[in-house]
């Protein structure tokens, strides 16, 4: 957006009202919510409480069973989820460790428990529809390894839920971790018996 500067002064001035285009356009480069700019303090106060960064870093590591597009197989992968604080929303990004492809990008919603980023799909690298939701439990803090899920879809829209490590630092992808990532006995039970996976990464 090139705007002259009289017309941006005017807009700071209050002289003159941005139309809503633009009113997403200024809020984009702001890093900030449109409800923002309205006088809405239970709204500004939910933001504050769930949209900041957690972890003190501006990076994570993932580690789950993975398909590989390279190699057409599923195999123990590693990703990254860049995050990003711009004011009262916290940017993330799903990102291939290997050759730093964009999958997704959105934010993140949190409270001092769990961590939700969710994602739509990068337009610019993909054609195709996805959203996809990552879960982190942070109840034990965030510096050792914080179990997880990432529920998306694969090439074919079909849902995909596993379950993931997080770490801030980057560690080597061990067998020990990957056979825990694997179900357990419980969910394996629970998924035959309520045909639904309710994944157990609450780890007290």
């Amino acid at each position: 957006m090139v705007k002259a500067k009289l017309i941006v002064s005017r807009y700071e001035k209050g002289e003159v009202i941005p139309d809503a285009k633009d009113v997403s356009i200024i809020c984009e480069e702001l890093g900030i919510y449109e409800a923002d700019l309205y006088e809405n303090d239970t709204i500004r106060t939910m933001q504050n409480n769930k949209s900041k960064n957690p972890f003190s870093t501006d990076k994570l590591y993932v580690y789950f069973n993975a398909y590989n597009f390279r190699t057409k197989k599923f195999a123990p992968d590693k990703y990254i989820l860049e995050l990003e604080q711009k004011q009262n929303i916290c940017k993330a990004k799903f990102v291939d460790y290997h050759d730093k492809r964009i999958y997704s990008e959105d934010y993140l919603i949190c409270n001092d428990e769990i961590v939700f980023a969710v994602m739509e799909n990068y337009k610019p690298t993909s054609s195709r529809v996805d959203v996809a939701v990552v879960e982190i439990n942070i109840y034990n803090a965030t510096d050792a390894l914080m179990l997880g899920g990432y529920f998306g879809t694969n090439a074919k829209c079909e849902p995909s839920l596993r379950k993931c490590y997080f770490s801030k630092k980057n560690v080597d992808f061990t067998n020990e971790m990957f056979e825990q990532l694997k179900l357990n006995k419980n969910e394996q039970e629970t998924l035959n018996s309520q045909n639904a996976l309710y994944l157990v990464i609450f780890n007290i």
